[in-house]
């Protein structure tokens, strides 16, 4: 039995082995944020389909990477380029406090939002005064 989980699937899974060792890879720019019950961690992958996103769950950390097809840019003719061409790949450290087998994730318009389920001892409480 393994301990990886796939929480988001790639439709074709083959390559992406292969990808992590001979192709360019970028750390996506993120940011995380709470509420009272979850976390929130966005991802900007622009060029990547939504098809082309792996997220793992990896021994304690969330793995993100989105591929993208590099034959789609490989004729532009740039004037300037101001984002990184590469792949997308970035590790998080995922605290206790997340409840891992809740994450849900959505991916639209190159962005990966992961919403990330605090357990219920991490939530604030309100005590009742007798």
């Amino acid at each position: 039995m393994t301990d990886t989980k796939a929480i988001v699937k790639v439709e074709n899974n083959s390559g992406w082995d292969e990808a992590l060792e001979n192709e360019s890879w970028v750390a996506p720019k993120a940011n995380i944020y709470e509420t009272s019950d979850n976390y929130f961690l966005t991802a900007d992958m622009p060029g990547v389909s939504k098809s082309n996103v792996k997220v793992e769950l990896e021994k304690g950390s969330l793995i993100v990477m989105g591929r993208i097809d590099f034959q789609n840019y490989s004729t532009r003719k740039y004037i300037l380029q101001e984002n990184e061409l590469g792949n997308f790949y970035r590790k998080f450290n995922l605290s206790d406090s997340v409840d891992s087998n809740k994450i849900e994730a959505q991916f639209e318009n190159g962005q990966l939002v992961l919403t990330l389920p605090k357990h219920e001892r991490v939530k604030p409480k309100n005590i009742v005064i007798n």
